[in-house]
């Protein structure tokens, strides 16, 4: 997964356009603050937040599925369960996690003021969904690794994980 970081780009790129474009065509409501003020703080702390997981974390989730793999680590290294059962029962145990930490930001008071950032936003776009406390993205890829780690998931299912 030499390329995973390109991959990952690839994928945030062609769905904020897709989703960009497709408000642009048929908004819900209009907006209270200019698209380009907004865009501009909101897309530089998905720039931000990105270089800061690049700098302070020793692994993504993408390494850590390489090092459960080449050690035998997790779930998926000691059961021997065919790759169309494995991907789904991945994918729904990680979207579980994620969401259960949604809850717990949403519940524990000093993880609420890291969290409420992604909630400040008054006109809720596609961008919106990337803006988050960089505090908040690094725990939240601790939680994204170790739940890589305890699958075992393989590289193959989780080709489309994002670093925020």
């Amino acid at each position: 997964m030499e390329n995973s970081d390109s991959i990952r780009l690839a994928i945030f790129l062609s769905v904020l356009i897709i989703c960009a474009v497709w408000e642009w065509c048929a908004p819900r409501k209009s907006r209270t603050r200019s698209r380009w003020l907004r865009w501009t703080n909101n897309l530089g702390l998905v720039g931000f937040n990105s270089l800061t997981l690049a700098l302070v974390m020793p692994l993504l989730a993408i390494e850590s599925a390489i090092i459960a793999a080449e050690n035998n680590i997790g779930l998926f290294h000691w059961l021997e369960l065919p790759l169309w059962l494995t991907i789904p029962i991945s994918v729904v145990f990680l979207d579980a996690a994620i969401y259960f930490q949604h809850l717990v930001f949403h519940r524990v008071p000093l993880l609420w003021r890291l969290h409420r950032m992604h909630h400040a936003d008054r006109d809720i776009d596609v961008t919106t969904g990337a803006r988050f406390h960089p505090i908040e993205i690094v725990l939240s890829m601790w939680i994204k690794v170790a739940i890589v780690m305890l699958l075992g998931a393989l590289l193959s299912e989780f080709w489309y994980l994002r670093s925020y």
